[in-house]
């Protein structure tokens, strides 16, 4: 009985442990941390050459209200901004650009490849980014890609302009598992407004995994310590 207990308790921890590491938002906090320029119309004339996807919107950026407006943004060239009134996530997630296309093994060799495109309920994998539709400020919803940061402050009801983004195409397969959700929504696959800042996430894909590996860890072995010594001083007198 003693030892069934004891695996009890270990068990707790490590469901408490594990329930902490998805919860434990630690690209919100680098990403408030993250301090940008805002990047005007006018120096992305000057070098049109440079990729400004995800940064800060400053002065002569378009925004996108309607879908008069998103449907004359002229797909992968056209830097917009929007402020959705509202987001919901799909379950569709496409393999992130800053991913490997294969895993690897420990002496660097491909191993297996990575699915380009998933369909889940749950956001598991930092590898992968999901599809959200965002409302427009004349009611209409189109298709977006951002930071889940970003996207958790727009469910909790704040009003948040995006970064810098770009209408740009996307896979058959994703347009084909997002077609009934779309359907329903009356939203158009044909293109998604793209705003994630590859280089920042390419930089901290690793640093947010291990900071949540490491403190789900730390947390499961202190509340293991913690709920034995409590059993043992409250409940396990006569043991």
């Amino acid at each position: 009985m003693q030892k069934i207990i004891n695996y009890g308790l270990i068990i707790l921890s490590l469901f408490i442990g594990i329930v902490f590491y998805f919860s434990f938002d630690v690209e919100e906090i680098l990403w408030n941390k993250y301090e940008q320029e805002s990047i005007s119309s006018e120096q992305i004339k000057s070098d049109s050459t440079k990729d400004y996807t995800g940064l800060k919107a400053g002065e002569g950026i378009t925004t996108i209200t309607n879908l008069a407006d998103w449907d004359k943004v002229l797909n992968d060239i056209d830097y917009v901004k929007v402020i959705p009134k509202s987001i919901e996530k799909t379950n569709v997630y496409s393999l992130s650009k800053w991913s490997e296309h294969y895993t690897k093994k420990s002496n660097g060799t491909s191993w297996r490849k990575l699915a380009e495109v998933k369909e889940t309920s749950f956001d598991i994998s930092a590898n992968y980014t999901p599809y959200y539709m965002i409302e427009l400020e004349d009611g209409n919803s189109i298709l977006a890609q951002m930071n889940r940061a970003i996207a958790k402050k727009i469910e909790r009801g704040e009003k948040i302009e995006l970064p810098l983004g770009k209408k740009i195409g996307f896979s058959k397969e994703a347009k084909n598992l997002l077609r009934t959700i779309c359907d329903e929504k009356n939203v158009s696959t044909d293109y998604v407004l793209y705003t994630i800042d590859n280089n920042w996430q390419a930089e901290n894909v690793d640093t947010i995994f291990y900071i949540k590996l490491v403190s789900a860890f730390v947390l499961f072995i202190v509340l293991a310590v913690i709920l034995q010594l409590v059993y043992d001083k409250f409940f396990c007198k006569h043991c």
